[in-house]
């Protein structure tokens, strides 16, 4: 019982733990502390575990790996459109 709980819970936070950053980023406008390289490297791992997911047709990877890029993406976005202003 113990492991497929944590197959679930470790999708299902991996796919949340940037919705805050997302949130303040979005509320504030300001991404002055966010780094570019880091931004890309989690996008890239992100991108990797949903790669890793399909390959192994684990739905729970899929679903949060999906997830997890999608809030990348538009994190690096906000980081694109806020960078410019000060």
């Amino acid at each position: 019982m113990i492991p497929w709980l944590v197959a679930i819970l470790a999708p299902t936070i991996n796919c949340i733990q940037w919705l805050p950053q997302l949130y303040k980023t979005y509320v504030t406008q300001r991404v002055h502390d966010l780094s570019l390289y880091s931004l890309l490297l989690i996008l890239a791992t992100s991108l990797l575990w949903l790669l890793h997911g399909y390959f192994i047709m684990d739905i729970a990877l899929l679903v949060s790996g999906t997830v997890s890029v999608c809030v990348n993406l538009f994190l690096l976005r906000l980081y694109m459109l806020y960078r410019r202003r000060k």
